[in-house]
């Protein structure tokens, strides 16, 4: 019993230990264009789960990063100091700051010629069918784009250890519902995957 008790014992600290000395990962989801917020929201919820799943790592999450970084009064934009950095990861106890900037967020109509002709050509050879067809013949004819990319940084107490510009499309099967959130969170899955193999 004594044996079994002191083995636990034993257990609970080394599990102590290594729990102690586990890596973690700060992470800082920056904008350098216009995302709408409820978006931006997203997107950093969404980060922070996916560095957590493909790291492994405890994921310091982008609220107390920019905390510390003001408090530091280190601004972190498109340059970033090494001295910054290390300041910050020292103050966070973190191994790794990683810095996901949105450089483009496109969402925009565009008219497909092609679908135009069509819908055109079969009103003119059967009137019934263009009034029957009407405004979803106009609809059909419109293509919505939806482009993101990211600009992924990941820094070590060393400094800048991984950089690489990630860029996605949306192609949902319904064109009408492409939305530029869904290619963001493609984009940082595609970088993280990246990211995490580079090590």
């Amino acid at each position: 019993m004594a044996m079994r008790r002191g083995m636990l014992v034993a257990l609970v600290f080394v599990s102590l230990g290594v729990l102690s000395s586990a890596q973690r990962v700060a992470v800082l989801i920056q904008s350098g264009v216009g995302v709408p917020p409820q978006a931006m929201r997203e997107l950093r919820s969404y980060t922070c789960y996916r560095v957590s799943l493909y790291s492994g790592m405890e994921v310091i999450p982008d609220t107390e990063v920019r905390r510390i970084q003001h408090e530091l009064g280190i601004y972190l934009g498109t340059y970033i100091p090494d001295d910054g950095v290390r300041r910050l990861l020292v103050q966070l106890g973190a191994d790794y700051l990683l810095i996901v900037r949105v450089v483009q967020w496109e969402s925009e109509w565009d008219l497909s010629l092609e679908r135009a002709v069509l819908v055109s050509g079969v009103g003119l050879l059967d009137p019934a069918l263009a009034r029957f067809l009407g405004p979803l013949g106009l609809l059909s004819t419109l293509d919505r784009k939806s482009r993101v990319s990211i600009f992924v940084r990941l820094y070590s107490h060393e400094g800048l250890i991984y950089a690489n510009l990630v860029s996605m499309e949306d192609g949902s099967l319904l064109w009408i519902l492409s939305d530029p959130l869904k290619a963001a969170r493609r984009a940082v899955d595609m970088a993280l995957r990246e990211v995490w193999q580079a090590l």
